[in-house]
């Protein structure tokens, strides 16, 4: 049974006299009753400053209403501030409590009914930086694929409704010019349900090399999903591919639980939304200790070994390797190994990699996208990560010696400021003119640095449902970075970690090489999706 939240309606005063909250309660009552209406004070500026903006932005992060009530003229300038500055776009109504209470019903019908209107706003540099360095044969898209047991078969509408979920998903990406950095931008008129389309196809892994081998056109649209019905098990699937500019793998996980039957139990499992306050940078949160040993680490790493799929890629055609590891199964061998279930799969790959390429010495390094989430950004859309570079041993040794000395060389990074001194480089990337920032973004974000992006990623270990349909498997896909040609994520799921690898097509039996191997390493998994 899918249950839902209480719409919220935020009425922000100025100064210390507040409204007559009363006649706002019983206004609501009879035009929008099943809104929890919110009272908050901020401090009364002169119209048009900027610092009631700034303020109302943190109340808005704190809060997360569906619409705004402004009741004084310095809280509707500052709604206005935010609405150029940050592409603020909630429903929003401007009331005078002297006049009365005779308009106030229509007021919040109004707010009820009125879609959200966001405005076009600059992409922070976290951001950015995958508008920088997609290009048509490296696409920068990243996505999920769910599917579903025998038996109800989501609708068009219904995937749209998920899609939805992530802010922007309708708009499109305007890339960075001479003296304007990158933005998103709203497109008027557009019909969610045309972002979504229908196919019929007899196996999962064809219908899904297909549709993320199509590259999103960010000038146009930057979220697009597939129904794939008529699989030969009697299962359906829904594909789904953002744009990586919307947000990090966490973003794309919190807008598919959010839309699940029972998101509303779920506290993590909330709709991301867009920051509308300056969420400082995380790696200055701790002081300046960590963030310079995580420089120094970031300055000392050097060059990337090489690998067998170092290169450049040469058109968008990708195959996508899904599989399956027993989830309890790795939980214990990584308890047995005295590591955590993450490191573990780490070190399958590892091992994958070794059995596959017949490796006998070297390193292998992994960039892992490391969240720095705060309690301020936790449920934030937007990518909030720093990037960890960890060098995988990949010569011949014991799997249990092997995930323990990955433990080792990821601890080494994640515990001495590295993820925070990556992002605090993002950051500090940002403050360049648009065209350096492009330039130093491609220098960055590309082969030569690591051999391949891969994450591991928690995820519900309970049965999910979605509009009574049981969603059985969520596929994390990954975008391969420029002169690389591996990019792999893994994600619990119910008793499961899914896993997807994904590769230029050329690769694909390299690929199904890995992801078997990775599985046949992992008591209990099963083979991987042929159907």
């Amino acid at each position: 049974m899918r249950t839902s939240t209480a719409p919220r309606l935020l009425v922000v005063f100025a100064g210390t006299a507040s409204p007559p909250l009363s006649a706002v309660q019983r206004a609501a009552q009879h035009a929008w009753p099943d809104a929890d209406v919110v009272a908050e004070p901020v401090t009364e500026a002169p119209a048009g400053g900027a610092g009631t903006g700034r303020e109302l932005g943190r109340l808005l992060d704190r809060v997360r209403p569906d619409a705004v009530l402004a009741v004084h003229p310095s809280v509707a300038a500052g709604l206005d501030w935010l609405r150029r500055r940050r592409g603020f776009g909630l429903p929003t109504a401007t009331w005078d409590p002297s006049t009365g209470t005779g308009g106030l019903d229509a007021l919040i019908r109004l707010l009820a009914t009125a879609p959200p209107r966001p405005a076009p706003r600059t992409l922070p540099a976290s951001d950015a930086l995958f508008t920088h360095v997609d290009s048509p044969a490296v696409p920068q898209h990243v996505g999920t694929v769910l599917v579903f047991e025998p038996g109800t078969v989501p609708t068009v509408g219904q995937a749209a409704a998920m899609l939805a979920m992530v802010p922007g998903a309708f708009g499109r990406l305007a890339p960075a010019r001479l003296t304007r950095p990158a933005r998103w931008i709203p497109v008027e008129g557009r019909v969610a349900t045309d972002a979504v389309d229908v196919v019929t196809a007899a196996d999962l892994p064809s219908a899904v090399d297909s549709f993320f081998s199509e590259p999103l056109n960010a000038a146009r649209s930057v979220g697009e999903a597939r129904l794939v019905t008529g699989l030969a098990d009697g299962r359906s699937a829904l594909l789904v591919k953002l744009h990586h500019a919307l947000g990090d793998g966490m973003t794309v996980l919190q807008a598919l639980l959010s839309d699940t039957d029972d998101a509303a139990s779920l506290s993590w499992a909330s709709r991301p939304s867009l920051p509308m306050s300056w969420l400082g940078v995380p790696g200055l949160r701790a002081g300046p200790r960590p963030v310079l040993s995580g420089l120094a680490r970031l300055a000392a790493a050097g060059r990337a070994p090489k690998a067998t799929t170092d290169g450049p890629v040469p058109d968008p055609r990708r195959h996508h390797a899904l599989g399956l590891l027993a989830g309890k199964a790795v939980r214990v061998s990584a308890r047995d190994a005295g590591v955590g279930a993450a490191e573990y799969v780490l070190a399958t790959f590892a091992q994958a990699w070794h059995d596959v390429t017949g490796t006998e010495r070297g390193r292998f390094r992994l960039m892992v996208p490391w969240s720095v989430r705060g309690t301020d950004s936790l449920r934030m859309a937007g990518n909030h990560t720093g990037a960890v570079s960890v060098d995988l041993p990949v010569g011949p040794m014991d799997l249990t010696v092997r995930a323990r000395r990955v433990a080792a060389a990821l601890r080494s990074r994640t515990d001495t400021g590295v993820p925070e001194a990556a992002n605090l480089v993002v950051q500090a990337l940002g403050l360049l003119p648009p065209t350096l920032h492009r330039a130093a973004a491609r220098l960055v974000y590309r082969g030569g640095w690591f051999n391949a992006v891969g994450t591991v990623m928690p995820g519900p270990r309970r049965e999910v449902r979605w509009h009574g349909a049981v969603m059985s498997r969520a596929y994390p896909v990954l975008a391969l970075a420029p002169e690389t040609g591996l990019a792999w994520g893994a994600l619990t799921w119910g008793p499961w970690i899914t896993v997807c690898v994904t590769a230029h097509a050329d690769a694909a039996p390299f690929a199904d090489a890995l992801t078997e191997r990775m599985q046949a390493l992992v008591i209990g998994s099963t083979l991987r999706e042929t159907s």
